[in-house]
């Protein structure tokens, strides 16, 4: 009773409010910035926070804070401008296709109405499980995580609805893509390995900016409706889904507590949960309102698991939490018993503060949703204009060189191919991210168990049967759907017998070529492992030997329907390509080509800075027409210098790579 009056008190502080308001402000801010997260917004506020607040209840709840409201208004440049990031990767599959519909206003109201909800379960929930979770967290080592992570990956059958093979072949070089550089002769090396802000830039937000800007037209679709009363009728529908909400935060709350399993783990996870406890699949995949919540109820309930086994065991849930960690030991507090002991008031504190603090974030996004979903209805030259350099940008900052933005450059262009000729990329990013979590805590519990003990322990059983039983399930769903749209295509088919093919159409085509070249490049990659001997046989033959085999065989599968003239698969679950076929759309592709030409000349040659006050300048130019053009770039030029003067300089001081032409007149 006497911890629950002590934590009670700090309400009556104004410190306490005044800090709170102004960490959940600087979540809300740096959530709208392309490329910045909550470990980032934390270790910034580290410093000030330690030196500057006394009160240990106060400073560590603060931090904790920001962790824990930060997923909220990441779905924000999602939904309206295409701008995943790790966490928001179903919200901006499902999401954006919403916004271009004309309804970013009702989705996020909904989002934010389920974002609160999930955020009071999580801290309700966090209440009741901090006494019991101990035993429970302690059985869960390597083997179960590993497990986990193959229950992900069930997610790719239903990723690849509609070109199965297809979605496969996209998972495994995902997989392959993830352990560059973390296994084989190069074992662990930064400056090789894949790095996740590139690579979700990359092959999400880029090719979704330049599909955009080539069209020369808005997000939304004409009658979009952005008002007051559209985001509150949102928020009314995600109230009104409050038992899902309490489930997904629950399943978000259980994910979370499991340290290694990160947001965008959990993002893939809890939008399977939900699909499999769904009786209608058919429109997951297609701007479904139900699979944005999914994801987005779960987001905010995981930081309350995150903190189960920080506050219990001492052990770091997730990167944010690992900073708590450590501001514990100047503040004196001890992680473990002591947290429902002598510091149980700081537990208390952080509970309610956890569930206030979503509650004001939940407000700040309502209140500004109205006029931020407006921003669907401006031409999206002007929007691509900002948004594509201070991305390029904020892959410059994740890998401190320019290797970030040439794995995004490139994998932007393949991300491209795939959208156009209808590969889905889902598939390839969820690869790349669980193959990580699987990988290493394999190698681990094969190294500490032994491969029979790794695969015998109870826990890890009931864990991979549920993964069987999940992609039985989602396999059954899906092969459902697939014969209901052949059978409708098949009614709907009128169209005449095709002429035979002569060689040129039959070998030239897409559907052989890029069979072909992603099969060489799996047979370069399986031969160069092979030829470089190395220490553990075991663990740096096992995924590179296997997931280019396997590649290979489902390859050659579909490059035999391609020389058989099967028709390219119409219906996938991706975004399609809204330029294509659009007027002037090739003209529209050579501009955009030039438009990079223009911001790699000048950012090696003059400074990275003024490459992208180039692009942001020259976009609406090239791509707009009329007088009023000129303004507009003015003003995307504007608001990337702002970007860059206060944010990239003066906050993070960031150091910018030597441009060329300084070397040639200092001799450098």
């Amino acid at each position: 009773m006497e911890a629950i009056t002590t934590a009670l008190g700090y309400l009556l502080d104004p410190v306490y409010w005044f800090v709170l308001l102004s960490v959940v402000l600087l979540a809300a801010l740096a959530s709208a910035i392309p490329g910045m997260n909550a470990f980032l917004v934390m270790a910034l506020a580290f410093p000030f926070i330690l030196f500057e607040v006394d009160e240990p209840a106060i400073g560590l709840v603060a931090l904790a804070t920001i962790s824990g409201v930060s997923n909220t208004l990441d779905s924000v440049p999602a939904i309206l401008i295409g701008q995943p990031s790790a966490a928001t990767q179903v919200t901006f599959l499902e999401g954006h296709q919403l916004a271009r519909r004309g309804y970013a206003a009702h989705t996020l109201g909904a989002v934010y109405a389920v974002s609160a909800l999930g955020g009071i379960v999580g801290a309700a929930l966090l209440t009741i499980a901090i006494p019991v979770a101990r035993p429970f967290v302690l059985r869960f080592g390597f083997p179960e995580i590993a497990a986990t992570g193959m229950v992900g990956i069930a997610m790719v059958i239903v990723l690849s609805r509609g070109a199965m093979v297809r979605g496969l072949v996209s998972a495994l070089v995902g997989m392959l893509l993830g352990i560059v550089g973390t296994m084989g002769r190069l074992t662990v090396d930064p400056f090789v390995s894949m790095p996740l802000v590139p690579f979700i830039i990359g092959l999400f937000a880029l090719p979704e900016l330049v599909d955009l800007m080539m069209s020369r037209r808005p997000v939304a679709a004409e009658g979009a409706t952005f008002g007051r009363s559209e985001v509150l009728r949102g928020v009314g529908y995600g109230i009104s889904r409050w038992k899902m909400t309490v489930r997904q935060s629950a399943f978000g709350v259980f994910l979370g507590a499991i340290p290694g399993v990160g947001s965008a783990v959990v993002d893939w996870l809890a939008y399977a949960f939900g699909i499999i406890l769904t009786k209608d699949r058919s429109e997951f995949g297609k701007g479904s309102l139900d699979g944005v919540l999914f994801a987005e109820s779960a987001q905010n309930a995981k930081e309350a698991g995150a903190a189960l086994p920080t506050l219990a065991l001492g052990v770091p849930g997730a990167p944010t939490w690992a900073l708590v960690v450590v501001a514990m030991i100047p503040y004196g507090v001890a992680p473990g018993p002591e947290m429902l002991g002598t510091h149980a008031h700081i537990t208390i504190l952080l509970v309610i503060t956890l569930a206030l603090a979503n509650l004001i974030i939940s407000g700040i996004g309502v209140g500004v949703t109205g006029f931020l979903a407006r921003l669907t209805a401006v031409p999206y030259p002007i929007i691509g204009a900002v948004v594509i350099p201070i991305a390029l940008l904020s892959t410059f900052v994740d890998t401190t060189s320019w290797r970030g933005i040439q794995i995004a450059l490139g994998v932007g262009a393949m991300g491209l191919v795939m959208k156009r000729y209808n590969w889905p990329r889902p598939p390839m990013i969820l690869g790349f991210i669980l193959v990580d979590v699987i990988e290493r805590n394999h190698f681990n519990a094969v190294s500490i168990h032994g491969y029979p003990g790794s695969l015998t322990r109870p826990i890890t059983i009931v864990i991979l049967l549920i993964a069987i039983a999940v992609a039985a399930v989602l396999l059954r769903s899906v092969r459902r759907m697939e014969r209901e749209t052949e059978l409708a295509s098949e009614d709907a088919d009128t169209e005449p017998d095709r002429p035979a093919r002569g060689w040129k159409e039959r070998f030239l085509n897409p559907d052989v070529l890029i069979p072909l070249v992603v099969m060489a490049g799996m047979a370069l990659m399986l031969s160069d492992h092979l030829s470089h001997p190395v220490q553990d046989r075991w663990r740096f033959t096992t995924y590179p030997f296997w997931l280019p085999v396997i590649a290979l065989g489902l390859l050659g599968f579909e490059l035999f329907r391609g020389l058989r003239g099967r028709p390219r698969p119409s219906t996938i679950m991706d975004l399609g390509l809204v330029s294509g076929g659009a007027e002037g759309a090739r003209e529209a592709a050579y501009r955009m080509l030039g438009l990079f030409a223009l911001f790699l000349l000048i950012g090696t040659t003059v400074g990275l800075r003024w490459g992208a006050l180039a692009f942001a300048l020259a976009g609406p130019i090239v791509l707009l027409r009329g007088y009023g053009r000129f303004l507009m770039a003015l003003v995307a030029a504007a608001v990337v210098g702002i970007f860059i003067k206060v944010f990239l300089d003066n906050i993070l001081f960031v150091i910018y790579p030597e441009p060329f032409i300084r070397n040639w007149f200092t001799g450098g």
